[in-house]
């Protein structure tokens, strides 16, 4: 079920009726704030059931799993039963993922390499029929993002950061939770259950919040990212099957074509994911509970780190908690922080999905990150030590606006080139993208011209992103999301007033999410 259809509308408003009818009596009737719990895990199940019932089994296996293992765990002092039944957990559930998301990538590529050796040995080849393949299984909606929960879980168990939970549906509920369930944000256990563990109610304060950020999200999901989406696709193709179909069609795009294209993705991935997550994070916060903001206007980062706890918060605090410091972080020195570091970009790209352009988009972000922490990183450090504090001049704020200017230019384009991997289908499509980008610019568009030149991408970039560019720029400058509430009321009505205009007239509604296939 997705946030942009009617049928989402009509579920939550059932859904909510009898929500807050259990509330009312929930701060004072322990069986109203069961009751409460017990039906968002029955609604959970709904919505998640929604696009195939039959994957509700695989939530189920996971949280049974998990919930046993944390038991488990916390019931022995004993270390090697301790991890034992960590890894049961740990293996069960990548066991699950990588079944689903990564068998048949890891499965052609054997075959490939297998083939390979076979005919430089004089022997015969293997085929995909030789070996059992997934072609025809599609990947469970949001496996990726509710296996990292639950494995959060039983990890903070064994590492004695929280207790396990006893009550078996309370435990259900934070793995199934509707709200962040399939395109996240990544919850820890020790945030949300705890929320989830009391009478749940609505405030004014969380009403009008919640309200706003559902609005935010529309306005990002189904304006901005949906219409980019129409000349994004122009560029790269609007589905696989289109470009397997028609391989020559790449080979006709102008580099300049690409470079436009490139820069409209990156606003059109952001505003998918990011608008998703604010629908996600209102439509909690209207049931009492808060959720992790996931994104904070990563488009005015003016370095890869800033970057980077900018976007897809969730993931990379997981992958910091779990992988980065368990690697040993920055505690043996600066080159094995280097290391650590690409280990968890390699792994993100991966995480994203199993094919060679995700994990080259993986790579290039942990170069750009090493290279900015090897080069400048350290220079800004010593300038900062040599300086004397002093009151800055009027030249000395022009050039901090033309260096933070330049800067934040700078790593747009940056992750804009790495988001052509991202966007490619394979790694040959990838490779010819990146190839025209950089160096075949010929500006001869007579072989396609039904898509738009650079300059009317362009122009079809600012008139759909500026009006969000301005609202993320005073949150940004500001620090301070709901800055919309702190302004006079006819200019904040405006505001509202001309984004809800923009959802309805030029809304594109019932578009999937792209995260959907993570």
């Amino acid at each position: 079920m997705l946030f942009n259809t009617f049928v989402f509308l009509l579920f939550f408003l059932i859904v909510y009726s009898i929500f807050l009818g259990f509330g009312w009596f929930a701060g004072k009737q322990k069986w109203a704030y069961r009751a409460q719990n017990l039906w968002l895990l029955l609604a959970s199940y709904f919505f998640y059931g929604w696009w195939e019932w039959f994957f509700l089994t695989l939530i189920l296996i996971s949280t049974i799993i998990d919930y046993c293992a944390a038991l488990l765990i916390e019931g022995t002092e004993n270390q090697i039963r301790r991890r034992l039944y960590l890894s049961v957990s740990i293996i069960a559930n990548l066991g699950l993922l990588f079944t689903m998301k990564y068998y048949d990538f890891f499965a052609v590529n054997l075959i490939d390499s297998w083939n390979q050796l076979a005919l430089w040995l004089g022997s015969t080849e293997a085929t995909n029929s030789n070996t059992y393949l997934l072609r025809n299984i599609i990947l469970p909606v949001g496996i990726s993002f509710y296996t990292f929960q639950t494995m959060s879980y039983t990890i903070d168990v064994f590492r004695r950061q929280i207790k396990a939970e006893r009550d078996f549906f309370d435990f259900a509920l934070f793995v199934n939770y509707f709200p962040q369930l399939v395109a996240g944000p990544i919850e820890r256990a020790q945030d949300l259950l705890p929320q989830l563990k009391k009478p749940k109610f609505p405030t004014w304060d969380g009403v009008q919040k919640g309200l706003y950020d559902i609005l935010l999200g529309y306005f990002m999901k189904v304006y901005v990212a949906d219409n980019l989406a129409t000349y994004v696709d122009q560029v790269f193709l609007a589905g696989k099957s289109l470009y397997t179909q028609n391989p020559e069609i790449i080979q006709s795009m102008d580099g300049s074509q690409i470079f436009a294209g490139a820069v409209l993705f990156l606003p059109q991935i952001y505003c998918d994911f990011a608008g998703y997550s604010f629908i996600a994070l209102g439509v909690s916060r209207l049931l009492g509970v808060t959720l992790t903001v996931n994104f904070e206007t990563p488009e005015f980062s003016k370095t890869p780190t800033e970057f980077w706890t900018r976007w897809h918060v969730t993931l990379n605090r997981w992958f910091r908690d779990y992988i980065y410091i368990s690697l040993g972080g920055s505690k043996y020195g600066k080159f094995a922080q280097y290391r650590n570091l690409f280990i968890i970009f390699f792994l993100s790209g991966l995480w994203h999905g199993a094919n060679w352009t995700f994990i080259t988009w993986g790579c290039l972000q942990g170069g750009y990150t090493i290279i900015y922490l090897v080069v400048f990183a350290k220079k800004k450090e010593d300038n900062k030590e040599t300086t004397q504090p002093k009151l800055p001049t009027l030249k000395d704020k022009l050039l901090s606006v033309l260096s933070g200017t330049s800067s934040r230019i700078l790593i747009y384009m940056l992750v804009a080139f790495s988001g052509l991997a991202f966007r490619s289908y394979d790694a040959q499509m990838m490779f010819l993208y990146m190839k025209k980008f950089l160096f075949v610019w010929d500006w001869d568009l007579s072989p396609n011209n039904n898509i738009k030149d650079m300059m009317g991408l362009f122009g079809e970039y600012f008139r759909i992103f500026l009006p969000l560019m301005i609202l993320d720029g005073i949150t940004y400058f500001k620090k301070e999301r709901y800055w919309i509430f702190q302004i006079h009321p006819i200019i904040q009505a405006f505001i509202l007033s001309f984004m809800g205009f923009l959802i309805l007239t030029r809304g594109i509604f019932g578009k999937e999410v792209i995260y959907f296939a993570f």
